[in-house]
């Protein structure tokens, strides 16, 4: 015997009590041997297991195939199935003709063919325990007793030298029938005069080899089979994880009722949960034709198309916009026009962006016919903005630092600067191209009778359009000594504002004093009062509650020479105390419970009810959320008093409300 052959020959077994039977099945694993095995057939052996320890041999049996009088006794002759094993087992395949070279192709034809006819034989010996016994791949033991263990071996009788395959063995306890096996969930997809049924194929390819589709058409009372052969789908790749039945309905927007039957390796039939499906439209209409987009001025423009004959199911267009040929385009209008309308004014089209145009045609089914998109020249005339916030200084090297606000514009190209040294000169030009960033450097001479120099910005768009030019930026030449730095002493911090007292600057020159503050958040001071220089307090009434905010100050002399940014003054803001509750009432009710009422417009908060007795000082009773009344079904006698707090989400607390009294006789 070839030992390399040892292990490549195998028979897998599988056994099932049913109570008053065992069903045994079995299959090769090569097609060569299976074809092997029809002619020479397997050896059955069943023992039964004595007290757990001891077997005891039953019987022996060779299984061979049913020969074609056995298939016509055992089987109806409208029986097309029994047909097909009997052919599978008797059927020969296509041979080489004897003129025919012996090619590589050729050999793999016949092993296809093999393949092929294996496959279909164990299929069908699945979908019946007839169909199984008739190609000597399975067998129903019914004399077999209740609770006894039964171990059944089956031995292919082929050449042991050509086909070497060990013995296969399978143990069962008869004692079933156990709990039916069951389909796994199934879904429907629709489609045009489709429906497909879908289930996964790695939970039902281990319970499963072949199934049965059936439809109703009246509600799901009766079943038509749709599948007349046990129906499978190999998989197209390794990560084909889904098993799709597609059934073509005449009538869309019918529903139909489908179960599936799964076919187990015994012939039962497991179905699974009844599902409805339907066909839907899914034919997109005709696309518009003659698409134009003209631009109308500023931001207008006219989209116009022409569409063929409207059918009954049209539903109306949709005008969409995209800055780029490939998108994504955008609906402009939330619902669709009218079927009749052929054209739509844009007023949002963007000048200094790309405007792409579609029309997407709709109809009832909510399908879209696209067009193909066009594009909108828009002339742009108009420039930027007038740039605004401009600030400077000339320090005493002659470093000139000029900022501003940046433009919102988003087709902003840059900036320039020009200069004069009187404002009635006429300004020239500082820089060289546009500045990208809202911020000029430059330097200018301090030796010089003229103190002062003036600055103007002008904006540039992508197409060039200038702005107009800024307010003039007075700058003054410094004396180079800057002044002292001013000192904060004091402050005095509430929930609603910050109080601070400093030291001015001791500097003769003084012009004004810049309080300075900024958040938590940021490093940048923003300038929050421009104050004369004999000020020394200043109350922020601007500040938030629960916040973290920074104070300095600054001293500018009268050449605009600031001093340093004071030591900064960091303060914490309390939380602000919430407003009370309002319309607080009371009243004794007819079963002398007490319904205490009131208003509070915020939503989520939390109630507090504090109540007072004649032998009881005010203290937290009982509490009630989101609500805006409270009952007390416990209320002692004599004269009451309530009082109400508000807990808000963030855990700030309101003051005690005004209190209201009843009396309780």
């Amino acid at each position: 015997m070839d030992t390399s052959l040892l292990g490549k020959y195998r028979v897998g077994v599988m056994t099932k009590s049913f109570g008053d039977s065992i069903v045994v099945r079995w299959a090769p694993n090569q097609s060569s041997f299976f074809r092997q095995a029809l002619k020479s057939g397997y050896l059955l052996t069943r023992r039964s297991v004595v007290d757990n320890k001891t077997t005891k041999l039953d019987f022996q049996e060779t299984i061979l195939p049913w020969t074609l009088d056995e298939w016509l006794k055992n089987a109806s002759r409208r029986d097309t199935l029994a047909a097909a094993c009997s052919q599978l087992v008797y059927g020969k395949n296509t041979p080489i003709g004897a003129n025919e070279a012996v090619t590589l192709d050729k050999i793999l034809e016949q092993q296809n063919q093999n393949d092929l006819r294996m496959m279909l034989a164990l299929v069908l010996a699945d979908s019946h325990p007839r169909y199984a016994r008739g190609m000597a791949l399975g067998w129903v033991d019914k004399k077999v007793k209740k609770g006894v263990q039964y171990i059944y071996y089956v031995i292919p009788l082929t050449d042991p030298q050509t086909y070497p395959a060990e013995p296969a063995a399978s143990s069962v306890v008869n004692d079933g029938p156990g709990a039916a096996v069951k389909m796994v969930p199934v879904r429907v997809e629709s489609g045009e005069h489709l429906v497909k049924i879908r289930w996964n194929r790695r939970l039902a390819e281990s319970a499963f080899s072949s199934y049965h589709v059936e439809r109703s058409i009246d509600g799901g009372k009766t079943f038509r089979r749709l599948t007349k052969r046990p129906w499978l789908q190999p998989p197209a790749d390794q990560m084909d994880d889904i098993i799709q039945y597609a059934d073509s309905v005449p009538q869309n927007y019918r529903n139909y009722h489908y179960r599936i039957l799964g076919i187990t390796p015994f012939g039962e039939l497991a179905p699974s949960e009844i599902i409805v499906g339907m066909g839907i439209d899914k034919t997109p209409p005709p696309s518009v034709e003659h698409l134009d987009a003209k631009h109308i001025n500023g931001a207008k423009v006219s989209v116009t198309w022409k569409y063929p004959k409207t059918t009954n199911d049209m539903a109306g267009f949709v005008v969409a916009k995209a800055t780029s040929m490939e998108g994504p385009f955008s609906p402009l209008i939330t619902q669709p026009l009218a079927s009749s309308v052929r054209e739509f004014t844009d007023t949002t089209a963007l000048p200094y962006l790309p405007n792409y145009y579609k029309v997407i045609a709709v109809d009832t089914s909510r399908n879209l016919g696209q067009s193909l998109p066009v594009y909108c020249i828009i002339k742009d005339s108009k420039g930027p903005s007038k740039p605004k916030g401009l600030q400077g200084y000339i320090d005493t090297t002659g470093f000139v630092r000029i900022v501003w606000d940046m433009n919102p514009e988003p087709d902003l190209l840059g900036y320039r600067v020009v200069s004069a040294n009187d404002r009635k000169h006429i300004f020239t030009v500082d820089t060289k191209g546009y500045l990208a960033l809202s911020v000029y450097n430059d330097s200018v001479t301090l030796n010089t009778l003229t103190r002062k120099k003036y600055f103007r910005i002008i904006a540039y768009d992508k197409n060039y359009n200038p702005s107009e030019a800024s307010d003039i930026l007075e700058l003054i030449r410094p004396d180079k000594i800057a002044p002292t730095t001013p000192v904060i002493r004091d402050y005095v911090v509430s929930d609603s504002s910050v109080a601070l007292t400093w030291a001015p600057s001791s500097s003769d020159d003084v012009a004004y004093q810049l309080l300075l503050r900024r958040g938590k958040n940021t490093e940048r001071w923003v300038e929050l009062a421009k104050l004369t220089k004999d000020i020394s307090t200043y109350t922020d009434k601007t500040i938030k509650g629960r916040s973290e905010y920074g104070y300095a100050l600054v001293a500018v002399d009268e050449a605009g020479l600031r001093s340093e940014t004071s030591f900064p003054l960091n303060v914490q803001t309390p939380r602000i105390t919430p407003q009370k509750v309002n319309g607080l009432k009371a009243m004794v009710n007819p079963d002398k419970t007490v319904l205490v009422s009131w208003n509070y417009a915020v939503p989520n908060c939390r109630f507090v009810v504090y109540r007072a007795t004649e032998k009881e000082s005010f203290s937290s009773y009982d509490s009630v959320y989101d609500n805006r009344q409270y009952q007390d079904k416990r209320p002692a006698k004599g004269v009451i008093q309530y009082a109400v707090r508000v807990i808000h989400p963030d855990g700030i607390e309101s003051n005690l409300s005004t209190i209201v009294k009843v009396e309780l006789k």
